[in-house]
């Protein structure tokens, strides 16, 4: 853990790719694991960009009982730590999978929802965008969220069949590729265009992986812990105080 701990203190640049284990904490299930949202074969194509076209209900059904989860999660130890490292001095940059906004109130400034960010929504037909606290009403009641020309509003996330919001994307391959140690925590690397990015990092820089399950570029890291995140983070940050 000495050596995690100097590592980060000797790195002016450190790049994170965090995925659904980093909320878990929080009170968001995963989706991969044994007892995860995919477990249940009801939810096996909720994010299916073309199920969702043919029928916007199947979604709504789901997020009936995933937004609140979302709204009501805060923070966890982990999220706190990579701010508080950023506050001190550290420029962390973190590419997320999470469509939830924990590492922004969590204090960090420099974060890229890769896969979008269930904050806002659009409608499919005149592209106007809203909070989708807005929608909340609808969405706890049962009914698909409409905008008044009709159409359905879709929260801004990216589904499966839907290309990843350009920015996000290019400013985290930017970020791995200036990074002198990359950290992926509670991903397991296999949904790809994401599972890529640590393979956009600097041929020198060190890698660290957290995540309770194999990844398949475990071989590739200089440090891979079996162990909870918050656990992991809050004994290195220990070491460095």
């Amino acid at each position: 853990m000495k050596e995690f701990a100097d590592c980060i203190r000797q790195s002016r640049r450190l790049a994170v790719l965090t995925g659904a284990g980093m909320s878990t904490a929080s009170g968001i299930p995963d989706f991969r694991s044994v007892d995860g949202f995919y477990s249940d074969q009801r939810n096996a194509n909720v994010f299916e960009i073309d199920a969702f076209e043919r029928d916007p209900s199947f979604y709504y059904a789901f997020a009936r009982r995933f937004y609140p989860l979302v709204i009501q999660a805060q923070p966890n130890p982990a999220h706190r730590i990579l701010a508080d490292w950023e506050q001190r001095g550290c420029d962390v940059e973190i590419a997320t999978q999470n469509i939830d906004d924990l590492h922004q109130r969590a204090g960090s400034k420099k974060v890229y929802p890769i896969h979008g960010a269930m904050e806002t929504s659009s409608c499919r037909r005149c592209g106007h965008r809203c909070k989708t606290r807005l929608l909340e009403t609808q969405i706890m009641d049962g009914k698909i969220p409409r905008c008044t020309c009709s159409g359905v509003y879709k929260p801004d996330i990216t589904f499966f069949g839907e290309a990843l919001p350009e920015d996000a994307w290019m400013t985290s391959v930017a970020a791995m590729k200036q990074a002198e140690l990359v950290l992926v925590l509670g991903t397991s690397l296999v949904v790809y265009p994401a599972a890529s990015l640590p393979l956009h990092r600097n041929p020198t820089a060190k890698m660290v992986i957290v995540n309770r399950d194999e990844t398949p570029m475990d071989d590739e890291a200089d440090w891979v812990f079996r162990q909870d995140i918050s656990e992991v983070l809050s004994s290195v940050d220990a070491v460095m105080k």
